[in-house]
């Protein structure tokens, strides 16, 4: 076996233009990209807000603060790290990895989601005072008979403009109560009263996005088909390149058991964790980190050089013709 040489002024030179390269390459690709924005396009969808879901569809807004005060929501019954429900909560066989930190951000969708914004918004609708006076009053079984009733007045609910429609129902205070919710958060004051914590500059909007979970969300996603059920993510025009490391997730959910687990979350969460610790070992786990030697793919890519350089190692054939040695 021939050994090579490490120095490079042992190997023809070549002049080359990096900078030409990278011109035409650049303009190339720039070219590809704009043709591939005109066929194809990028669909933008504006940022799912509580102050749309109030203006757009008032009726939903009810409906999701109405579980919210109930503590019947997604994230009111979701479990560790907001709270010691179960809802949301996965399993790897006996393993709950979810519950071994507990609740770190502890969550009462009833407190931070209608009462918070609406003691706050108390000073400018003092008539606020003997409703919510009314509700912390009265016991949880008779607060979860007035949600009960309300979500069931929800069903036959109508809308017209800014306007909603709601039939009378045995409720209490909750219809004054999410009628005032329902004007703050129009006016886009909702979720800076939900965000807002004591420090006086806050950057966790983390509060209100939360309330967002659940039939709002899911109605978004279903529209633009992100709901899980075909392969692909969506990449956002003014965040490129977009969630590209959602990728191996979103294929790993087309395929059992992640596409029909209840743990769907946890076993490609986990998947993708084993892969990186492989990825990261690799160089020290014996048979893989020989692959790239006994697959010889190197010299696939670099063909032409070797073929070239074994071309030089070949030994000149010598002459042992006796002609050749009556010479000698």
């Amino acid at each position: 076996m021939r050994r090579y040489e490490t120095d490079p002024a042992a190997y023809s030179q070549t002049r080359f233009d990096l900078v030409k390269e990278a011109v035409i390459g650049g303009g190339i690709a720039a070219l590809l990209i704009v043709a591939a924005a005109l066929v194809f396009g990028v669909p933008y969808v504006k940022p799912l807000t509580i102050q749309k879901v109030a203006t757009t569809q008032p009726v939903l807004f009810l409906r999701t603060a109405a579980r919210e005060l109930g503590g019947t929501s997604t994230i009111a019954q979701y479990g560790p790290p907001y709270n010691h429900g179960t809802g949301s909560v996965q399993s790897l066989g006996p393993l709950r990895p979810q519950m071994l930190l507990g609740v770190t951000t502890p969550i009462n969708t009833s407190e931070l989601d209608v009462l918070k914004p609406l003691s706050m918004a108390m000073p400018l609708d003092p008539a606020l005072r003997p409703t919510i006076a009314l509700w912390r009053g009265a016991s949880h079984a008779q607060q979860q008979t007035w949600v009960q009733a309300y979500l069931a007045a929800l069903s036959a609910a109508t809308a017209h403009r800014n306007t909603v429609h709601v039939p009378q129902a045995a409720d209490g205070p909750v219809p004054a109560m999410l009628s005032a919710l329902r004007k703050l958060a129009a006016g886009g004051l909702m979720s800076g009263a939900i965000d807002r914590s004591t420090p006086v500059y806050g950057y966790d909007v983390a509060p209100s996005l939360l309330f967002l979970q659940g039939a709002a969300l899911q109605q978004m996603a279903g529209r633009y088909d992100l709901l899980g059920g075909e392969w692909g993510i969506m990449h956002d025009e003014y965040s490129y390149p977009g969630p590209w490391w959602l990728t191996p997730y979103s294929a790993l959910y087309q395929i059992p058991p992640y596409s029909t687990s209840s743990s769907g979350d946890a076993l490609a969460a986990y998947t993708m964790l084993l892969a990186l610790v492989v990825l990261l070992a690799l160089p020290f786990i014996p048979g893989l980190r020989d692959l790239p030697r006994r697959l010889r793919v190197y010299r696939i890519v670099w063909r032409d050089w070797y073929k070239a350089e074994e071309r030089q190692a070949e030994p000149h054939s010598t002459d042992t013709s006796p002609q050749g040695r009556d010479a000698s």
